[in-house]
């Protein structure tokens, strides 16, 4: 089995004596897009930038294709690592024609292989007809595309993202993000990206890893994260949940106020000494897609909120017990505030928290 193309193994980096990154570790494969996912100061963008060979790091290492890049007592060089990078800004040479910035870190190529390389470059990412114009007649989507063209230019072991399409509008951004999934997908490119928008990590990577207080709380897949969060704190960042009181039964069943749930295996430490289990509390997380609505159900609540999503309306309903869950519904079906709708349980996944 082929080693992973990125290692980070226990990386710690702190300025001064605040510590930004706590033993982090990741691995990512050849071809695979990782995601460093969380909210702003958690530590994401310096993890980019240790891998970059921008930052330091005072334990652990890092590891490029088998060659230990960066540890406590050596920083191989950011233009030794073979590692390309897209900005938050793009960083493009406003004096450079769009030919001319792809074309800027080939120099060690012959004039006939530049040429061929930028306009192959231009091809994948849909500038053939801007060629010669100037980034400022660009478009912010075009002027990302530029971006990424070039740094995929001299043919880089590793991309880096570093949050590349907060400047654009939420409907290009997801457009974009799409796109560019398929342009690294296409050209097997490794590459890592940092942002705070989990609808962008989730359309463009293969593994996410959920940061907090410079920790990854999980390394997973999209998938697992949403509807297999290791701890509240991922429970709480992805998607939108609540979390309801229930009640151990056994090992392997939990009551909440909608009924009676199978668990396959409950959070460690439920259990605590010398209690009964039917005295051990857990709260249950339930997402909107848990809660379906039926007409004919004889559970009801009644709405207390509701945001129109265009195909969907995602309600607030308060329970006959005062909890509140969430659901997200067809907008044919469309109930006031107030209102008593009928409701059932659909959970494939029950996740519980001591």
């Amino acid at each position: 089995m082929n080693s992973p193309l990125l290692i980070l193994s226990h990386i710690q980096h702190s300025y001064g004596e605040q510590t930004v990154v706590n033993d982090l570790s990741l691995a990512l494969k050849v071809g695979e897009i990782g995601c460093l996912l969380g909210p702003s100061g958690c530590g994401k963008t310096t993890v980019l930038r240790c891998i970059g060979g921008f930052e330091s790091i005072s334990s652990g290492e890092i590891v490029l294709k088998g060659v230990k890049v960066s540890n406590d007592r050596y920083m191989m060089p950011p233009e030794q690592r073979r590692i390309g990078m897209v900005f938050q800004d793009y960083a493009l040479f406003p004096h450079l024609s769009v030919a001319a910035n792809i074309n800027f870190g080939l120099h060690r190529l012959s004039k006939p292989e530049r040429k061929s390389r930028v306009n192959e470059l231009m091809q994948i990412v849909g500038l053939a007809d801007v060629a010669e114009k100037y980034p400022h007649e660009l478009s912010g989507g075009q002027q990302q595309r530029v971006a990424l063209a070039r740094a995929l230019a001299p043919r880089p072991d590793l991309l880096l993202l570093d949050e590349p399409f907060s400047n654009l509008d939420v409907s290009l951004r997801e457009r974009l993000s799409m796109e560019v999934r398929d342009i690294l997908s296409d050209q097997n490119i490794t590459a890592i990206l940092v942002t705070h928008d989990q609808h962008e990590a989730f359309a463009l990577a293969d593994k996410i890893g959920v940061m907090d207080k410079g920790q990854i709380q999980q390394w997973d897949t999209a998938y697992n994260l949403y509807h297999r969060p290791v701890n509240r704190f991922v429970a709480d960042f992805i998607g939108q949940g609540v979390l309801l009181p229930g009640k151990v039964l056994s090992p392997h069943q939990v009551e909440i106020e909608l009924g009676v749930l199978p668990v396959k295996m409950l959070p460690q430490g439920w259990k605590k000494p010398d209690i009964p289990i039917e005295d051990c509390k857990v709260d249950v997380l339930l997402r909107p897609d848990d809660i379906v609505y039926d007409d004919a159900s004889p559970l009801r609540a009644v709405i207390t909120h509701k945001a129109f999503r265009g195909a969907e309306i995602l309600y607030t309903l308060r329970l006959a017990k005062g909890g509140t869950v969430l659901s997200l519904v067809s907008s044919h079906h469309n109930h006031p505030i107030g209102e008593k709708i009928g409701i059932k349980l659909e959970v494939d996944h029950v996740v519980a928290f001591g």
